[in-house]
């Protein structure tokens, strides 16, 4: 009836009404973590940003640092060179020295290579004859285009027996033909080592010098000794220009931020590079702190979700059951007497019901008796047997309800009433005659019906008057089935 299917739309609603906690819950949840990994984000694109800057700036330092190295070697070799080509026959290289002309820090040793490329002189002291015409810092200066400053690859040296990068410079003679070559001796870890700093670069940061002919003049990386001489790995090739990039480091596979600086004056380029993962550890020690603290909220808002829900399902349930004793004979588990009336006045209430609705009153026949003889209980079960018998045979056409004792009443709504009714009737007589098999020994109980069809002014009080008098007309007069069309009332037995 429409009141039933009210009330169950109204809890059906109330339980929808509990999607609202936990969807709140979630879209808290969801604004919380959403602003914590867009922090995060921002947090860590500040800190490559920044990273990026140092990167930039260690590489200029590097690029000045390496500059003013190989400026101190030239000024060298173009004063070695000069004083000997003037001079070849009296030119004193230890008297260069001892007067503090040699003054670079990190030359091991200044060596002339006349034309043959036999040493003449050394600041280091060598027996024999040493030759260096196969050498590449000799033959390149044979060709009679000046090139200027040559910065060797790495090799170990034939007086010095150390590894070192050579500078050379092509002496000339008076005629400008090939006079032999000036060499400064350089240590290439002073490349890196001299300017390393961890406290710029880090415990994983990496400097690198790097020839444009392929090869590595110095490569330091945290506390490991500098390497020098290698080939350039496939990598390195782009960081010859200028560039800041992203890198992941072939040698010893750190992922860093490098910058670079090209030295085009001497076919070299300097490479600072910034660990990502040191970058970034105050910022995962802050994203492991977010973290947490956002995992911690979503367990507690997650639980306090939980529990509410649970008390708001425990609260609708309390009411449902509530909603159902109050609507509900306790005993044969029908709508009981206010609830049955209500669904009546629902049926009236509604357009059209005149001559569409009727109510069947079933009374038990001699339950009295049957009370006196066998006990209440056995009564009661018989009342249960028999509201099980009316709601199956009732089903979905109708509303069935105990009034109260041994009275039930029906509602039925349907166009073609009288109908509906004689049938009713008929399906509810022979489901009453099947044996009740009962524990007492009761078999078959006998009803009488009443039933009453709505008229035009009449409320449900006086429609359940008229059905309860055609009731009793019936029990009295002890008709087998009667419709009387002048009063429309309908008798039954």
């Amino acid at each position: 009836m429409d009141r039933t299917t009210y009330a169950t739309n109204s809890i059906r609603s109330s339980r929808h009404a509990l999607v609202l906690v936990p969807a709140l819950t979630v879209l808290v949840l969801g604004i919380l973590w959403v602003t914590i990994l867009l922090r995060l984000q921002v947090e860590k694109s500040a800190v490559m940003r920044d990273t990026r800057v140092a990167a930039r700036t260690l590489a200029d330092a590097l690029e000045t640092h390496t500059l003013k190295t190989v400026h101190d070697v030239d000024e060298i070799a173009l004063l070695v060179k000069y004083g000997y080509e003037r001079t070849p026959q009296s030119f004193d290289l230890a008297a260069y020295r001892a007067y503090g002309l040699i003054t670079a820090d990190t030359a091991l040793q200044v060596t002339i290579a006349g034309a043959d490329g036999r040493v003449i002189a050394s600041t280091l002291p060598f027996s024999g004859m040493v030759d260096l015409k196969d050498r590449e810092h000799f033959r390149v200066h044979l060709s009679p285009a000046d090139i200027g400053l040559f910065i060797s690859q790495p090799v170990i040296g034939r007086i010095s027996g150390q590894w070192s990068v050579q500078a050379t410079r092509r002496i000339d003679r008076p005629d400008g033909r090939f006079g032999g070559v000036v060499i400064v001796s350089e240590d290439p870890a002073y490349l890196t080592d001299g300017f390393y700093n961890n406290a710029a670069l880090g415990q994983r940061g990496m400097i690198a010098v790097i020839s444009g002919r392929g090869f590595m003049l110095s490569r330091r990386a945290g506390n490991s000794p500098s390497r020098s001489g290698e080939a350039l790995p496939s990598n390195y090739v782009p960081l010859g220009k200028t560039v800041l990039a992203d890198f992941s480091d072939p040698i010893d596979h750190v992922d860093r931020v490098v910058a670079s600086r090209h030295l085009e004056k001497y076919g070299l380029t300097v490479v600072a590079g910034l660990s990502v993962d040191e970058a970034l550890d105050d910022y995962f020690r802050m994203r492991r702190v977010y973290v947490t603290m956002a995992a911690t909220i979503t367990v507690m808002l997650a639980a306090l979700s939980a529990w509410i829900t649970a008390l708001i399902v425990k609260l609708l349930n309390g009411k449902e059951e509530l909603r159902r004793l109050s609507q509900t004979d306790r005993l044969t588990d029908l709508p009981n007497r206010g609830n049955i009336v209500e669904l009546l006045d629902e049926a009236i209430a509604a357009p059209g019901a005149v001559g569409r609705v009727a109510v069947i009153f079933v009374d038990l026949d001699s339950f009295k008796e049957l009370n006196d003889t066998y006990g209440h209980q056995c009564g009661d079960e018989v009342l249960v047997l028999v509201a099980a018998r009316l709601r199956a045979t009732v089903k979905q056409r109708g509303a069935v309800g105990r009034l109260g004792g041994d009275e039930f009443l029906i509602v039925l709504k349907a166009d073609a009433i009288t109908g509906v009714v004689e049938q009713m009737v008929t399906e509810l007589t022979a489901a009453l005659k099947v044996p009740l098999n009962s524990h007492w020994g009761v078999e078959r109980v006998g009803a009488s019906f009443g039933l009453a069809i709505l008229q035009a002014g009449e409320d449900s009080s006086e429609l359940i008057r008229k059905a309860d008098f055609a009731m009793y007309e019936a029990k009295n007069r002890d008709l087998a089935y009667r419709l009387e069309l002048d009063t429309d009332r309908i008798f039954a037995r």
